[in-house]
Formats: C-alpha cells, structure tokens, sequence
C-alpha cells in the first residue's frame, strides 16, 4: 500500500477530447478521454466544448465528494473516472477509520451506458469491478481537499 496526500482528476484541454483528462494519484498518473463529459447530454444538451467538460466535470467531482462523505467506517463507494465505449475506469474508495483505501480498476460497464452527471447507484456498486494490483491510501480530509480544489476553479 502507497499512502498518498493528493488524489485529482483533471482536464487538460488539447482540443481533441481524447487523452485529455487525467487521474493523479501521489505521483502516478493515468489519462484517458473527456469525450464521455463532452457528449453529456443531461447538462448543457446543445453544447459541446471545453466550457461544457469543465462543467460536467465538477459535477462529477461533486458526486465523489458526496459519495465520500457519506461513507462510515468500512462501507465503499465507486467513483468513475474513465468511460470508453467497452469499459470503465473506477476508484474503489473504502472508509477505514479517518483513511480512505483506494483500488483503481476497471468493469465492463460501458461508457456510455449512465451520464457522468448523474452516477447515480453506480456510485454504491458497479458490476464485475476488477482492481488493479496497487492500492493507495489516502486521509479522507486530503482527498476531499484534493478534488475540491478543481471543483472551485
């Protein structure tokens, strides 16, 4: 286990919507595409641009936030952070005290079977998670920092 002080999801905008947001855990880092955000038809339906993605994005952040705090002491929750046609990528975040235990993995859920601004249920419980090998630690105060400074940019 790697304990950490920083978990992020950003986008960095490069004008393709692909390869653009970026998952930050410690000093590792994963990128996957924003299209999913962009394509988000609950929120902004006739716009599709970097302003909407930004959008879509802090209201995804918000869900995490609230999703996080919510969790008592060895309950989980799932937070999405990449949506792609065949797949998507997780945070697998159980409470364990004032720590927060975090797996990154994958489901084949896909992409395009919820909207980024409404995770809804999936929050609580995504079918065929599979978590990847490293697991991370992280105080819960920190990643509720963590993400709350995207969120007020």
């Amino acid at each position: 286990m790697q304990r950490t002080s920083q978990i992020s999801l950003i986008f960095d905008d490069n004008g393709s919507f692909h390869d653009d947001l970026m998952l930050q855990i410690g000093d590792k880092s994963w990128r996957c595409d924003s299209y999913y955000l962009l394509i988000d038809n609950l929120l902004l339906p006739r716009q599709e641009d970097a302003q909407k993605v930004v959008i879509v994005l802090k209201r995804l952040l918000a869900q995490w936030s609230a999703a996080l705090t919510d969790l008592t002491d060895s309950q989980s929750c799932y937070l999405p952070y990449d949506f792609s046609d065949q797949h998507t990528g997780w945070l697998r975040c159980e409470c364990r005290g004032s720590d927060i235990r975090v797996e990154k993995g994958w489901s084949d859920l896909n992409g395009y079977s919820f909207l980024p601004s409404e995770v809804g249920e999936l929050l609580h419980r995504v079918p065929n998670f599979r978590p990847d090998p490293e697991v991370f630690v992280i105080l819960r105060d920190d990643f509720l920092r963590s993400i709350a400074t995207v969120q007020n940019d």
